[in-house]
């Protein structure tokens, strides 16, 4: 019997990728950096601890601690997803024997009925240990698995069969952020130690229908008001868990309450730029589109979740380009301009004033979903099936399919719009999907472009278009005497230089082209006709400078 009532049309690549120059190398030449500034003595310290051995170091801690202090063993998890899948692609001797020096000594630890966080038993009914700290350890593990470590996968699946049988499952759900725990279940099932006990236990101990009716309403409050410990942008990976269970179920209701999601999530929760607005401990309502840094918002572990929400509805929906779209806008406008050169991720990404100082602290949330994400850059290119080849995201890079076919990509993207595709190998004719990014299109809507019978020899150039788009600010930080407007430069988000913030700059929201003029240099940056106190640079490239995404406009 098939795993799977319905199977994705497309598939996607665990290795044969290579990056081959670009923004997406230098982020994940800095993400192995960031990986290997890990001390393994640090990572397993609350391990060795509850085993009564030495624990030379101190773990891992930034302002109050809370994710090593609160939170034991996420950090080991946290290595794991971010190593393992940055070794798909790559070899690195050092973090191959981190990430081996991690698994020997878990797995030591390991009790016989598959128990393996560094905590007392008792503990484990308490705070999001069985949800989000049992989720990083199994998404870590099953990277290492995928990673071809010897013993990763036996372990997870110990580990799933543990909680599957633990006394939290009635109450699991109901706990801190408990929602977070369902994707943990059902990517176990996905895995190749997946067993249908997963799915029962995901379904009977986490699923809310009532909130699968609420999503399909359109109601909002089940974005900012879920009733459980308290709402939050982790929902997200609700969603995610629920696209595993149509796949498995065929039932159609998880598909349309998630598709109902999405379109509630992009009309009032989402920034430009691809943050999403929704995060935590604060107050939100649709369209809030919080921007000074005295509110949450834009939390890279919400990236994380909407990039890897929009691959799988990629997987279902080949050819609507807008789930694309959505990822490549994320990948550059966050993801990238959260990566701090080899020194950690923003936790929050503000649109204004500054960004936030908790790249200084490796061991949290967002530092995990960072790390994974950039490790996974490689995957997020191109996508397959047995006759088709999909250029997703457009990357210097060269790809070996398992179709046959071989591609090499040049492109100077997302600094300008030339795309060259050439096709170096391909076993059989076979048909070609190449994406139009909906920035490069007047409609903004994305789509693909295909090529049938093509063969090995054949190049494909293409060059987007650069246009300038404004986008004019709405939300609970308007101001009563100017409109606030924000600039994008083809993919890219762009942001005033300057402070006190808002800045206040005089220029046409309508005819942007007329005002602003690209310069040269290796960061991204742009003048304003008439203004010589002022520019704009890419998001991307700003780190450790004020600046404001919706500066105050004055009409000329």
């Amino acid at each position: 019997m098939s795993k799977y009532a319905v199977d994705y049309a497309l598939q996607v690549l665990t290795g044969g990728v290579t990056l081959t120059g670009g923004r997406f190398l230098r982020a994940f030449d800095n993400n192995v950096r960031f990986l290997q500034g890990f001390d393994v003595d640090r990572m397993l310290y609350w391990y060795r601890v509850q085993a009564g051995r030495p624990a030379p170091g101190a773990p891992y801690a930034a302002g109050d601690g809370h994710f090593e202090n609160n939170l034991h063993g996420q950090t080991a998890g946290e290595f794991l997803m971010g190593a393992c899948t940055s070794l798909l692609w790559r070899k690195d001797d050092t973090l191959q024997a981190m990430v081996q020096a991690l698994l020997s000594e878990m797995a030591a630890y390991q009790q016989p009925d598959g128990f393996l966080l560094p905590i007392d038993r008792d503990m484990f009914r308490t705070k999001e240990y069985p949800n989000y700290t049992r989720a990083w350890v199994t998404f870590g593990l099953l990277d290492a698995g995928y990673a071809g470590f010897d013993g990763a996968f036996d372990m997870v699946r110990r580990m799933g069969d543990h909680f599957n049988h633990s006394d939290v499952l009635p109450f699991v759900k109901d706990m801190n952020l408990g929602f977070q725990g369902i994707l943990a279940n059902t990517r176990l099932y996905d895995s190749p130690v997946g067993v249908r006990k997963d799915i029962d236990v995901a379904i009977r101990h986490y699923q809310e229908e009532w909130w699968l009716d609420q999503l399909i309403a359109g109601d909002h409050r089940a974005i900012y008001d879920h009733p459980g410990n308290h709402p939050h942008s982790t929902l997200l990976t609700t969603l995610e868990a629920y696209l595993d269970l149509y796949r498995v179920t065929g039932w159609h209701k998880y598909l349309d309450a998630v598709r109902s999601a999405l379109a509630m999530y992009q009309d009032k929760w989402q920034h430009v730029g691809g943050g999403i607005v929704m995060c935590e401990f604060d107050t939100y309502y649709p369209g809030c589109n919080w921007l000074s840094p005295k509110h949450k918002y834009n939390e890279l572990c919400s990236t994380n979740f909407w990039v890897l929400l929009h691959q799988r509805m990629h997987r279902l929906e080949p050819d609507n380009a807008l789930h694309t779209d959505q990822m490549e806008n994320a990948l550059y406008n966050v993801l990238l301009a959260a990566q701090v050169g080899d020194q950690g991720y923003h936790y929050l990404n503000f649109l204004q004033k500054n960004k936030d100082w908790r790249y200084l602290d490796r061991a949290t949330c967002c530092a995990a979903m960072g790390t994974r994400l950039a490790g996974l850059l490689p995957q997020f290119l191109y996508t397959y099936n047995e006759d088709t080849v999909y250029c997703d995201l457009y990357a210097p890079s060269q790809a070996v399919l398992p179709n046959g076919v071989t591609l090499r990509v040049d492109t100077g993207l997302p600094d300008d719009g030339r795309v060259k595709v050439t096709v170096l190998e391909a076993a059989k004719p076979f048909t070609l999907k190449l994406r139009i990014p909906g920035w490069a299109r007047p409609e903004g809507i994305g789509t693909y472009r295909t090529h049938e019978n093509v063969q090995a020899g054949q190049v494909f150039e293409m060059e987007f278009p650069f246009t300038f788009r404004t986008v004019h600010y709405t939300g609970g930080e308007e101001l009563k005497t100017h409109e606030r407007w924000a600039l994008t430069h083809g993919p890219l988000l762009y942001a005033a230089l300057g402070a006190p913030n808002p800045l206040t700059l005089r220029f046409d929201p309508e005819h942007p082209e007329q005002w602003f003029m690209p310069q040269p240099g290796e960061k991204r940056t742009l003048t304003l006709r008439d203004d010589p106190h002022h520019m704009y640079m890419a998001y991307l490239d700003i780190h450790d400078e004020p600046f404001d995404v919706y500066p105050a406009v004055e009409w000329p």
